[in-house]
């Protein structure tokens, strides 16, 4: 049996022959729970070395981009500290495609790199639009964004949407037109369920409230970040790795946010919300393999040559590259440690033992939907976003196989291919299967009934 030290960190143990039994079957022949041995991780998640961490850091201007991420402009708006970052990402994306339609180079495939921006771009509206949406479904939350009237820029001397975001310029340059436009038309749609718009020049047919985007995203000063300590170097590869990997940083700041508020949902007891929160760092982790994708379309001779003129090489190290970004290593930490709110949710306490106490709990739920239906959403959540971090850290490994070979890429298969974080919810599972595999005419309720007892 599994004995899990959700306060610390995961262990197991062999139960005695006299451990604990299930009864499932109708005729009541008791089931001895098998020993379940899972081997110890032999390496924790950990950052690169500090001198490593830090050239990185200061390649994508991460201090500044802090310092922007922690101003405290709205104190009377908590998503602040989730939307802000989201919407620099954002904007970041849309100078990554002015300078991946302005690429001088002739042997650049622009329309295939200008689909994936756009995919990209669209994926990125869609999380933002359901954070707006939860926001304004929560009613501690709900009408604290910084919005104006759309009536008040009919009689004032503004424009109804942002003088600062590249979009609005995008829609008018002949290059990027059409898929500025497509953008538009996006956050149109994705913002529908929600009461106010980003205000980056959407059509706004309903005449919906406006974001104040200006205000919020600061786009001028995101674009003075765009400078990097390596601007000498002549290679157009340099502003692409940029962009992507600020994008990347953005969204690990939200995700880290977020994961905060999931863990203070949960001690409060707020499941429902705690879902949806975790649904969103669910759809991070897939927005972030995705971001990492659009490596692939650079060219090999020109980012080795690039990582050459970076001195990006490992020097020594054995942990991956991405583990140089102290944001990504924070988020997968608080992530995998969201196991130690399992005993929580589930309302137990855990058998210093190794007793199948949690794992009957868990059936239970699993089991009792009337009464547990919240619970089971809230497992299932942290659970998807285990698959889906360690689907980050797999596809991550194939990406960096492509673009530098397979040398580089070692330092990653310990956490993809490490057990799952969650055991006694998998053996639970694996139960209820076997019971349900060998009872096909029992009814859900005298499984219940003989959990209980």
């Amino acid at each position: 049996m599994v004995d899990l030290d959700w306060q610390t960190k995961m262990v197991c143990s062999n139960m005695p022959p006299n451990s604990p039994k299930l009864s499932l079957l109708e005729n009541n022949i008791p089931i001895p729970i098998p020993t379940l041995q899972i081997p110890l991780p032999q390496n924790d998640i950990t950052p690169a070395s500090s001198p490593l961490c830090a050239a990185y850091d200061n390649y994508l201007r991460l201090p500044d981009l802090r310092n922007l991420w922690a101003s405290n402009n709205f104190p009377d708006w908590p998503n602040e500290p989730i939307i802000k970052p989201a919407l620099h990402a954002l904007e970041i994306t849309f100078r990554f495609l002015a300078t991946v339609l302005s690429d001088p180079r002739p042997y650049v495939n622009k329309r295939e790199w200008t689909r994936r921006l756009e995919s990209l771009a669209a994926a990125q509206v869609q999380i933002i639009a359901v954070l707006c949406e939860d926001e304004e479904q929560n009613p501690q939350t709900r009408g604290k964004a910084p919005v104006s009237d759309v009536n008040d820029f009919v009689t004032g001397q503004r424009r109804s949407y942002s003088e600062e975001s590249l979009l609005p310029r995008l829609a008018t340059w002949h290059r990027s037109r059409d898929v500025a436009r497509r953008i538009l038309a996006t956050v149109e749609c994705e913002m529908m369920r929600c009461t106010y718009t980003l205000g980056l020049g959407e059509a706004n047919l309903a005449g919906k409230k406006v974001l104040h985007y200006d205000d919020v995203c600061r786009p001028t000063e995101i674009r003075s970040l765009e400078t990097t300590p390596y601007d000498h170097v002549e290679n157009y590869e340099n502003r692409t790795v940029h962009a992507a990997q600020q994008i990347v940083e953005c969204w690990t700041r939200v995700g880290r946010r977020l994961v905060e508020r999931l863990v203070e949902s949960v001690e409060r007891r707020e499941l429902e919300k705690a879902a949806s929160e975790c649904h969103a760092v669910e759809r991070i982790w897939k927005l972030l393999a995705e971001v990492e994708d659009v490596h692939v379309m650079m060219d090999p001779e020109d980012f080795l040559r690039l990582k050459k003129e970076l001195g990006m090489g490992r020097q020594g190290e054995t942990v991956a590259f991405c583990f140089r970004s102290k944001e990504v290593v924070e988020l997968a930490r608080v992530c995998r440690d969201l196991r130690q709110k399992v005993p929580e949710i589930l309302e137990v306490e855990v058998d210093p033992k190794g007793g199948p106490g949690m794992m009957e709990a868990a059936m239970k739920v699993y089991a009792e939907k009337t009464k547990g239906l919240e619970k089971v959403v809230v497992l299932q959540g942290m659970q998807a976003i285990e698959v889906a971090m360690k689907r980050f850290f797999f596809a991550y490994k194939q990406v960096a196989s492509l673009l530098m070979g397979s040398s580089e890429a070692d330092g990653l298969t310990q956490i993809f291919l490490q057990p799952t974080y969650f055991p006694s919810l998998d053996a639970a599972k694996t139960f209820l299967s076997y019971y349900w595999e060998n009872n096909a005419n029992n009814q859900t309720q005298n499984l219940v009934v003989k959990l209980v007892n």
